[in-house]
């Protein structure tokens, strides 16, 4: 049977190697049959986002190395064969790099009109009676 879908066999099956882990191993951590995983690391059924995460909890790596590697080319919640988000208006933003975008009309428009007393830390928590007062009166 051909590969249906793209995944990075050796890299699942080297991960296994490294912790003397086989496939009965993995279809055990994951509680699937032996053949799932068979199936999935030939290609011929997808990861699930479940599978994924525990995959990547069993080998100790993170999800998005996971991601990375099991081959599938999704943006986002694309996945489930949903329509890429599209607000309506107009085309697709074109990329264009940050140097050359003209600043915000109101960009500059508060310079000046705070000023920060000596001696205040604005990083500092707030005082936790003025909260209680605030929203529990």
């Amino acid at each position: 049977m051909a590969q249906k879908y793209p995944i990075d066999t050796d890299w699942f099956l080297g991960q296994l190697e490294k912790r003397n882990m086989n496939q009965s191993d993995l279809a055990r951590h994951l509680n699937r049959h032996r053949s799932a995983v068979t199936h999935l690391l030939r290609g011929n059924r997808r990861m699930t986002a479940a599978e994924q995460d525990e995959i990547a909890r069993i080998f100790g790596v993170s999800v998005e190395e996971v991601a990375a590697h099991r081959g599938h080319p999704t943006a986002g919640f694309e996945e489930r064969k949903q329509k890429a988000y599209s607000t309506g208006f107009g085309s697709p933003a074109k990329d264009v790099p940050v140097e050359d975008l003209p600043d915000h009309p109101i960009f500059g428009c508060m310079a000046g009109t705070i000023t920060v007393m000596p001696g205040v830390d604005l990083t500092e928590p707030m005082d936790f009676e003025w909260g209680e007062k605030l929203y529990n009166e």
